[in-house]
């Protein structure tokens, strides 16, 4: 039996699941009142905690099963520890970090930890929910680069920014409004940027995108 060419197409999907990934929060999100018996504009700490912390199991279940279907049936370890980046990919990661905390300072007209700084219980629970949006945010980045990378062949371009821009940054328009949709797609840009500077290392991006995320 002649065995399958991997291609363009099965990063699409795989880039696809990833994102995929992030519905499941509007799944818990529609369920969990009934099971909490409250609204959910009616969560208390206790309740907002148990939503974050389900969220999290749910969105790190997804991340490890791509992991592990990506090393294992298309030959792409994400976890692969690849070289240092230099000094150049650093420096322009930095600038563009820089330039992404900058906007959401801009569009948040203040310091996002300063504004969401509600108690350390539920700064904590959050900022654990954001580093695992970031896994699924870098998985949907890394499958997307290599997706475009396999459909133009040609490296070099943020295919990967682009993807997540017209995934998790498109979708916020819908599920919050224009103006945070249009915000995320950039972010989304700038993101793959990174990745990219970063010489596609996702364990170096990874650290860089959720300090991004988070400031």
């Amino acid at each position: 039996m002649k065995e399958k060419k991997i291609g363009a197409s099965d990063f699409l999907a795989l880039g696809l699941y990833a994102f995929a990934g992030f519905g499941l929060e509007i799944l818990l999100s529609m369920i969990l009142p009934g099971i909490l018996n409250v609204k959910s504009s009616d969560y208390t700490l206790f309740h907002q905690c148990i939503y974050w912390t389900l969220t999290c199991i749910l969105w790190g279940a997804v991340t490890l099963f791509l992991i592990y279907l990506s090393k294992t049936r298309y030959s792409f370890d994400l976890m692969e520890c690849k070289g240092i980046p230099d000094r150049k990919g650093w420096l322009g990661a930095i600038i563009v970090a820089a330039s992404a905390i900058g906007i959401t300072t801009a569009v948040g007209e203040g310091f996002k930890p300063v504004l969401e700084y509600h108690g350390i219980v539920r700064f904590l629970f959050q900022n654990v929910y954001y580093l695992f949006e970031t896994a699924l945010i870098m998985l949907t980045i890394a499958f997307g680069q290599k997706f475009g990378e396999l459909l133009t062949k040609r490296e070099g371009l943020p295919y990967g920014g682009l993807f997540l821009a017209l995934t998790w940054g498109l979708v916020h328009i819908l599920i919050q409004n224009l103006q945070t949709g249009i915000y995320t797609v950039v972010i989304s840009l700038l993101y793959g940027i990174v990745y990219l500077l970063l010489n596609k290392n996702i364990r170096y991006s990874y650290i860089l995108v959720a300090i991004m995320f988070i400031l």
